[in-house]
């Protein structure tokens, strides 16, 4: 095999094994040192690949329906406004760091017609792994400076629909529901660690 076609196909077999871990992961199914794994992947797409993908390919956000932990019912079809979903949770290495710079993004677009949302997609069930009431959740986004409102996609139905595999994931919606941008991660050491994400709003102001 060519030296080259050999690295693609060791890069895909990677990337897969990556996926099963992370799905695992997000379930509650991994123990002992496959958790840490799945934890170590986490982190890595965090900060590795904080990558922007364009739409295709991933689902669309207009028939979404969310409850927030304030108990209120968000459906995105009735937003006609561009929607920023940053979908992570408590336990997600990088969620103290991407709170606070949501929320610094979210105020930059105040009063443009930008609603922004942190979803957790931490369980409701409790005595589950990875359970947080809405009371956790609201004071943990509190915690970290995050004032908009918290939405809940415990049996991750959003997550799966948007076709979303790692954390913290951002989608952009424009006014139709439409998926403009999945945002992939967050680099905290990035002078503007939402800088596709803004670019994409941006285009969707116009």
């Amino acid at each position: 095999m060519h030296l080259r076609s050999m690295h693609s196909f060791l890069r895909s077999v990677l990337a897969e094994r990556k996926r099963k871990t992370m799905r695992r992961f997000f379930n509650g199914k991994l123990t002992g040192r496959r958790r840490a794994e799945g934890r170590l992947i986490t982190a890595g797409l965090g900060i590795a690949l904080a990558v922007a993908v364009a739409a295709p390919g991933f689902g669309q956000g207009s028939q979404l329906s969310f409850k927030s932990v304030t108990g209120q019912t968000v459906n995105i079809a009735d937003e006609k406004k561009v929607v920023v979903l940053s979908f992570s949770a408590t336990w997600a290495p990088l969620a103290s760091k991407e709170l606070p710079a949501l929320q610094k993004f979210a105020e930059t677009y105040s009063g443009r017609g930008v609603s922004v949302y942190w979803v957790s997609i931490n369980t409701g069930k409790q005595g589950a792994r990875n359970f947080a009431s809405d009371a956790d959740l609201g004071a943990f986004a509190s915690r970290y400076g995050f004032k908009l409102p918290v939405l809940r996609d415990p049996d991750h139905a959003a997550y799966k629909s948007l076709n979303l595999s790692a954390l913290p994931s951002i989608v952009v919606l424009d006014r139709t529901g439409r998926v403009a941008l999945n945002h992939v991660g967050f680099d905290p050491d990035q002078a503007e660690p939402l800088g596709d994400v803004a670019k994409a709003v941006d285009g969707l102001l116009k």
